[in-house]
Parts: structure tokens; sequence; C-alpha cells
């Protein structure tokens, strides 16, 4: 045999050994958890699983709105400043009629060139651009708040969405939420464990998630008109909604037949 066979030897050898050892330590291991299974079984105790939803309404305090100035020319100086001369009237108007400057917020500012496309031979001519401005309009007093979004579309804009309404603190609203659906769901443990003739043992995990949507009101997309043509806008705030869901885990006691 020459040392190189003698090595290969060696090394099939040592292979075997290990494969063997470790055949025996999975023999054991398994026969260790096979053992000790049944007691853990039955010394601890099952898991109960609920989940609780409760809402909550309440009236909003606060609403946003959006507007917004496009303007069109053939160049780009042009078409920026009567954008510019249309959002400030916009803004000096809104602060006229009881809007704070806190509560406007410029969102977008975009230029863009517009073109005339040939058909017929697949060219492009730049025929102008156009400008857009979009502010954000937060109203805290909601009785002002169709004589803003009036004022906006009298001195020129011509994009309105919204009003999305809301709560400023809506803290209070969520923890209520949240307290409510923890009453649902341990009613609703409780009931289970009876039924199946256990009890809750405790509380072995909660988790929760809460939901505080805008609610929506009008959406407008429209060009400025003249006040004379047409009545005040009436807004119509309804109520915002606070959802909460949570997902508890209680430990029971065993049941009939648990030693």
């Amino acid at each position: 045999m020459t040392q190189r066979d003698s090595q290969a030897c060696g090394a099939r050898e040592r292979k075997k050994g290990l494969e063997a050892v470790a055949w025996m330590v999975v023999a054991a291991v398994a026969a260790v958890l096979a053992a000790s299974a049944p007691a853990a079984l039955a010394g601890e105790p099952g898991t109960l699983v609920v989940t609780g939803q409760a809402e909550v309404k309440a009236e909003p305090d606060m609403a946003v709105f959006r507007v917004g100035v496009d303007t069109r020319a053939e160049t780009l100086e042009e078409a920026r400043a009567a954008n510019a001369a249309a959002m400030n009237r916009v803004q000096e108007r809104l602060l006229a009629s009881g809007a704070e400057p806190r509560d406007l917020r410029t969102e977008g500012f975009s230029v863009q060139p517009e073109w005339h496309y040939n058909e017929e031979d697949g060219t492009r001519t730049l025929v102008g651009y156009r400008v857009s401005h979009t502010l954000v309009v937060t109203v805290t007093r909601l009785d002002q708040l169709g004589a803003l979004l009036d004022a906006a579309m009298e001195e020129g804009a011509n994009r309105v969405s919204g009003p999305t309404f809301g709560v400023r603190d809506p803290e209070a609203l969520e923890l209520e939420a949240l307290r409510e659906a923890v009453r649902r769901a341990k009613r609703k443990a409780e009931a289970l464990a009876e039924a199946a003739g256990t009890s809750l043992a405790g509380v072995a995990e909660i988790r929760e998630s809460v939901v505080t949507p805008y609610a929506g009101g009008i959406r407008l997309a429209t060009a400025a008109v003249d006040a004379a043509e047409r009545a005040g806008t009436s807004i119509a705030p309804g109520e915002v909604t606070v959802s909460a869901t949570v997902t508890i885990v209680y430990a029971i006691d065993g049941g009939p037949g648990a030693e």
C-alpha cells in the first residue's frame, strides 16, 4: 500500500468515526426530548388567543385642504410670473379671511415644458411652459372652512381638493378605543374559557393596533368663477372614527381531565 492509499484509508476511517459519534448524539437528544415532553405538557398551562375590536367616534376639530395654481405661457418667465402673482393673491386672501401664516404650507412646486407632437414626422415643438404651485391649508376653526375655500377660488386657485377632517389631539380617543377593545377581548376569553370548562390564568401577550383616519369631505377640481355666480360653499364635517384592535394571548388552567 502506498503512502497516498494509506492516507486515504485513514481519512475514511476518521469520517466513519465522526458519523458514528454524530448519530449517537442525535439518538441521545431524541431520547431526552421524548422523556421530558410529557412532563412539560402536563406542567404548563395552555393558551387562548382572542381578538377585540372597538370604535370611538368624535366630532372633528380641524380640517386640511389643498389649493393649487396652474399657469401656462409661451416663455418660462411669463408662466412663473403669472403663477407667483396668482398664488400671492390666494395667500393674501386666505390670511385676510382668517387663516394664520403657520397654517399655510407649500407642498409642491413644479415647472414643465409643453410640447406639440407632429404625428406625421414624429417631431415635437416646444410651445410653452406650465408652472404649478400647491398650497396646504390647515383650518382649526371649522366655521371658517367654507369661506376659506371660496376665498382661494375667487383669487385664482384652479385646483382645489379636500377637505379632510381630523382631531388635533387623537391620543385620548385612541386610548378610549384601546380600553374598550381590551374589555371586549376579555369578555370573549372568559366566555370561551367557561364554555370549555377551564379558567384564565393570566395574560401572556398583548398586541394592538390603532387607526385614526381622516374623514373625507368634498373634493373639487374647478376653475375660479365670479362670486356672484355661485352660492357660498357649505361644508358638513361629519365624524371621525378611531378604531382599535387588540389580540390577547391568555394562559389557561387545565380543563376536564387535567391532573
